[in-house]
């Protein structure tokens, strides 16, 4: 592994090696873990004055920062955990003494602060001037980032379910859901950091595990504009939690949502289109309770030196789910879900130079009948249960006033397991073609319905920070190991495709129910399950220039170099991606009062592969199906040609492309952003995107007749089943122009975060290995609007806060519908879906003809899933305030979707001859649901 390591980037690794040993460079952690306090010293005529002496302390310190300002004037506090209530001090002979006080400083920004001094007077000889300034850390001048900080407090008083990974959703150009796209990028191509170290999912680029939301201090959204530091082609989201000080801290919560105060929804929970597209329906709702206590406590262990913070929490879902299944009686299907996490995290300042934190955190979660809809028979439900954890050190070492030394090294485990409710991994699976019976139909995308998986990550990431006059250097290394198993099996190694009926070829009164029959072989060709691993090997290397030329002007240079060695199973060489990503960035602050900025940006971000790309170029179970001639199977073998008999997967199902391209995302952005008040800021944001040579599995062993309907032969007669090659094609790509007005900060008892996003994205991959190049004939019918194009959101959460200790919340979002096609099943099985239509075009009825037409070439219209629109509130008000105690007892009320809006939200887009659903509703938005939070914190 070691000499595999050394020729991933040859030379140019040994030569960023030593640039950073020797060029004076600066960078924070990979994940930002501070903020920034800098500005200018300047004396009554506004020429700049060096050598000054500042000190900044405030709660988030243990013990107070000092500097000194330079030539220019200039000074920075670049060491700043993210708090309120910060001062600055400036004591200077011949000059009155300032104070600078409520300065509010956000993870990743730099708050400005100016500081004019006035000649000391003999009436003033012992006067000290206590300045309150308002700063305004939301208009950042030293960056082109785009996105939002959200601080404990904003998000605790806006109405959403406690859970980290729903923050960014606030956030303009950002998409719904807890694993969103952003900007025209897939969900899987976000990254989550916690406390600097990258800790996202190594194959699906979600969060690895969960964390207690008020253990949280500040909440960074980046999504576009990233510095150097940053090799991500979606969102990111660094989170920064809380470490204790030399005060106790303790916050307990408890979240009650009882059964009685959430709504049934206008359909059952989890029927079927037919039955959930009924205007009347006596089907009963499903009903829905969740309870969780939360504990967070945090003090000194040793004052001044050694810190703590510790926190717990445990959520417990229960829903009642009623189903009917087609020709059954109504079942109640339970569905309970589990989950425990704990987190403990040690600050530790042996010195005035040095500062250690390391972090520990575990989580569990399990849940029971986890289908809980029409198309699974109860003895077909599933079980997850699937939990780990993550270790984080972060060490700060100040080697001299102007040089600092940071690392962020850490591991992330998680382990999974899918498999039948009834723990029967013998019973043989049915499908009757609406139920599957006996267990579960598929996990993941996978064919398998019995799954266990584990997940690994070793992250590694020095980084170095210098500050020579103007120039603010950075550099730094990333290391990472990434590594998974997964073992996949189907119960029984056999299941049935059924006609309207179970099967039983040993009976013949079924007969007339049976279809076809597919057995699963591992590749020694014996029915059992399959074990395969993968792992990447990654490398990062930046080298970063902010270059403040002035009171107006900021420009950042950067260029990183990125590599990935993927390896599949046992250890097998695939391939090496590798990429260089420029990025320039500029700030003009055009009135040199830090009220009004644009901003400019270009730079590249490159995919060098996960553990889920290298894992795809493994094997799949090998698969063989039989179909039924009359009385019984055909007598098959696997990858052998017959009559009746089909293959797929198995050792030659898959190729990798070694010369594939590495994916990336190029990016340019322009912005406006202009400070209004004190607290509060309005900005315009247009992005352009193209994201270039995406994964795709194309096949290129199968001949398709012109209709792509029916396979004539195989290019390789020897073997007659589907072959397809992993590869990143030119034609497989996506765009995105997008427009974000925003509004966030305060203004008077209003907190607000706002925005709207006027979107376009195209392309014609929807998602890694989604179906594009299954079929040539079809690949016409994947270009269009993007599966996650929403044109038109309008969202935003509002705070409004009395004299009196009750204050309100409000978040609203309105999402225009995504892209509909109209697809039909495949004749050829192993091949998904065809699509009859252009994504997003066509007729739902043509008025020439009273029938769908989804491909009418002379005057195509857009059709789309409906419209959304979501309203949430909250109440809190602090009880003990007129109890007179010191600690705040906060009682709030949240309810989301206060409308009990349960329009349909998404359309069945199948087309179907004998059983026609397409246009009927498949997914509704959930009902009201209503939680009560009672809170005790000091």
């Amino acid at each position: 592994m070691k000499n595999s390591l050394l020729t991933l980037g040859g030379r140019a690794l040994v030569l960023a090696l030593l640039a950073i040993t020797f060029l004076p460079v600066s960078a924070l952690a990979a994940g930002e873990n501070y903020g920034q306090v800098a500005g200018y010293v300047y004396d009554p005529t506004g020429a700049p004055i060096a050598e000054v002496p500042l000190t900044l302390s405030g709660p988030a310190l243990q013990q107070p920062q000092t500097t000194t300002s330079g030539e220019d004037g200039r000074f920075e506090f670049a060491l700043a955990p993210p708090g309120e209530n910060y001062t600055l001090e400036v004591k200077v002979e011949g000059f009155a003494p300032i104070k600078k006080t409520g300065i509010i400083v956000l993870l990743g920004r730099t708050s400005p602060v100016d500081v004019k001094l006035e000649v000391l007077t003999e009436t003033q000889a012992v006067a000290t001037y206590e300045i309150v300034t308002q700063v305004n850390p939301l208009i950042n001048p030293d960056s082109a980032q785009t996105g939002a900080v959200l601080t404990a407090e904003k998000v605790a008083s806006t109405p959403v379910f406690t859970q980290v990974q729903a923050i960014p959703q606030l956030v303009a150009g950002v998409g719904p859901g807890n694993a969103p796209s952003s900007r025209g990028g897939l969900s899987r191509y976000g990254k989550s950091f916690v406390d600097g170290m990258d800790t996202t999912d190594v194959t699906d680029g979600s969060i690895t595990a969960p964390l207690n939301f008020y253990a949280v201090e500040n909440f960074e959204v980046i999504t576009g504009g990233m510095d150097a530091q940053y090799n991500s082609l979606g969102m990111i989201e660094n989170v920064v939690t809380k470490s204790g000080s030399n005060e106790f801290t303790y916050d307990v919560t408890m979240v009650l949502s009882p059964a009685w105060a959430n709504a049934k929804g206008f359909s059952a929970s989890n029927q079927s289109p037919a039955v959930g597209s009924f205007t009347q329906n006596t089907t009963p709702q499903s009903e829905t309770s969740f309870y969780s206590p939360l504990v967070s406590v945090g003090g000194p262990i040793i004052k001044n030196r050694l810190w703590f913070y510790a926190s717990g929490q445990w959520n417990l879902s229960h829903q009642e789910t009623p189903i009917t299944l087609p020709g059954e009686a109504l079942e109640n299907r339970p569905k309970d879900t589990d989950t425990r996490l704990a987190r403990l995290k040690l600050t530790y300042q042996p010195t005035d130079k040095d500062r250690i934190s390391v972090a520990f955190n575990y989580d569990r979660n399990q849940i029971d009948n986890n289908n809980s809809n029409s198309s699974t028979a109860l003895d077909a439900e599933s079980n997850i249960d699937r939990g780990g954890f993550f270790l984080i050190a972060n060490y700060d070492r100040t080697i001299t006033e102007n040089m600092l030394f940071q690392l962020s090294a850490g591991t992330t485990y998680k382990s999974a397991h899918f498999g039948p409710q009834s723990g029967d991994e013998n019973a043989i699976s049915h499908n009757d073609g609406s139920v599957t019976r006996f267990s579960p139909g598929g996990l993941n995308g996978k064919v398998s319905n019995l799954q266990d998986e584990s997940k690994r990550r070793f992250q590694f990431d020095p980084t170095l920070t210098f500050k020579m006059d103007k120039h603010q250097m950075k550099g730094g290394l990333q290391f990472g190991y990434l590594t998974g198993d997964i073992t996949q099996s189907v119960t029984g190694n056999q299941r049935y495709q059924d006609r309207n009926g179970i099967c039983d070829p040993e009976d013949p009164t079924t007969f007339q129910f049976c279809q076809t029959r597919t057995d699963f072989y591992d590749l020694n060709g014996e029915q059992k399950p399959l074990t395969t691993d993968a792992s990447v090997m990654t490398l990062g290397a930046f080298l970063q220039d902010r270059f403040t030329i002035n009171r107006y002007l900021t420009v950042v240079g950067g260029l990183r170099f990125d590599a990935g060695r993927l390896y599949s199973d046992d250890g097998q060489f695939i391939t090496n991606l590798t990429g260089f990503g420029p990025r320039l960035s500029g700030t003009y602050d055009v009135f040199g009062d830090r009220n009004t900025l644009i901003t400019a940006f270009y730079g590249r971000s490159n995919d060098i592969g996960d553990v889920f790309v290298a894992q795809s170029a493994n094997p799949e179970l090998a698969q063989v199906t039989a179909s039924w001639t009359g009385t019984a199977f055909a007598e098959c073998a696997p990858f052998v040609a017959a009559t009746g008999c089909r293959n797929a997967g198995g050792a030659t199902g898959r190729v990798f492309d070694k010369d594939a391209k590495t994916p990336h995302v190029d990016e340019l952005s322009f912005g406006l952003r202009q400070a209004v008040g004190d607290k509060a800021a309005v900005g315009a944001d247009f992005t352009y995107r193209k994201y270039s040579n995406m994964w795709v599995d194309e096949e290129i062993n199968q001949l398709w007749d012109p209709s792509g309907t029916r396979i004539i032969g195989y290019v390789d007669p020897s073997q007659p089943q589907a072959i397809v090659k992993l590869t990143t094609p030119d034609d497989a790509w996506r765009d995105y122009r997008g427009m974000d007005l925003w509004v966030q900060g305060k203004a008077g008892a209003w907190d607000l975060l706002a925005n709207y996003t006027l979107a376009f994205a195209n392309g014609t991959v929807g998602n890694y290995f989604d179906g594009y190049g299954d079929n040539p004939r079809m690949k016409s019918f994947f270009k269009g609007p993007n599966p996650d194009d929403i044109r038109h959101t309008i969202k935003g959460s509002i705070g409004y806060v009395t004299d009196f200790g009750l204050d309100f919340g409000f978040r609203f979002r309105y999402l225009t519908g995504t892209p509909l096609w109209m697809t039909m099943q495949n004749p050829t099985p192993n091949n998904g879906s065809l699509y009859r239509s252009p994504r997003g075009t066509g007729y739902t009825v043509n008025a020439n003809t009273g029938r769908a037409d989804l491909n009418e070439p002379s005057n195509v219209a857009i059709l789309r899933n409906p419209d959304q629109f979501i309203i949430d509130a909250q109440a809190r008000y602090d009880v003990g305030r007129p109890l007179g105690l010191k600690q705040k007892l906060e009682l709030t009320f949240l309810v989301v979707n206060l409308l009990n809006n349960t329009d349909a939200t998404a359309l069945n887009q199948t087309y179907n001859t004998a059983n026609q659903q397409y246009g009927s509703v498949f997914s509704r938005s959930r009902p009201l649901q209503a939680e009560l939070l009672l809170r005790f914190r000091n």
